[in-house]
């Protein structure tokens, strides 16, 4: 179904985004992609979680969850005032980030966290601050179809004065 969010196409969006907007990072990739070196600055984003989340189900068939983001922003110890620029770099990838739906048919980003990512000890040479947030999305196929107009009035009318020659004499319903 068209309407169905394809996790790795909403991935590649985001990187995408991302890139577009702070064009002066050497690179701005997703987690998994090969790569032999690191230029650094740069912005690796990865989709981290797809959290249930049965109290949103819109009961559609759908999976009702979050799907949970970060992206790292990593800058070398040789980047003059590292620590303050690497701060400045995530506080505005998170303000970027924001309530943007990031090209995908889900709910608007809801930031969790932006804070220094300490655990990365292979990466001693290096300052990384995490950004984490989360989408609101229903995923998997819809038992619904639309492919018609929605009805917004409801008429109704007793039988057999049902019809079109009868149509002056349908009541609205209150919905």
């Amino acid at each position: 179904m068209a309407d169905q969010i394809d996790l790795g196409a909403a991935l590649d969006m985001i990187v995408q985004r991302i890139g577009g907007e702070f064009a002066t990072f050497k690179t701005v990739v997703a987690e998994d992609e090969s790569r032999t070196k690191l230029e650094v600055p740069a912005i690796v984003v990865q989709l981290s979680e797809i959290e249930p989340d049965p109290e949103g189900d819109a009961h559609t068939g759908q999976l009702p969850c979050l799907v949970r983001f970060e992206a790292r922003v990593i800058m070398g110890h040789r980047t003059p005032q590292v620590r303050r620029e690497v701060v400045k770099a995530a506080g505005s990838i998170a303000a970027y980030i924001h309530n943007d739906r990031m090209g995908s048919k889900w709910g608007g980003a809801t930031i969790i966290a932006v804070e220094p990512d300490e655990f990365a000890p292979q990466a001693d040479k290096f300052d990384i601050w995490r950004i984490e947030w989360v989408h609101r999305a229903d995923i998997g196929p819809s038992y619904f179809v639309d492919d018609g107009a929605t009805p917004t009035i409801i008429l109704s009318s007793w039988e057999p004065e049902t019809g079109l020659p009868y149509e002056g004499s349908y009541v609205a319903e209150d919905v």
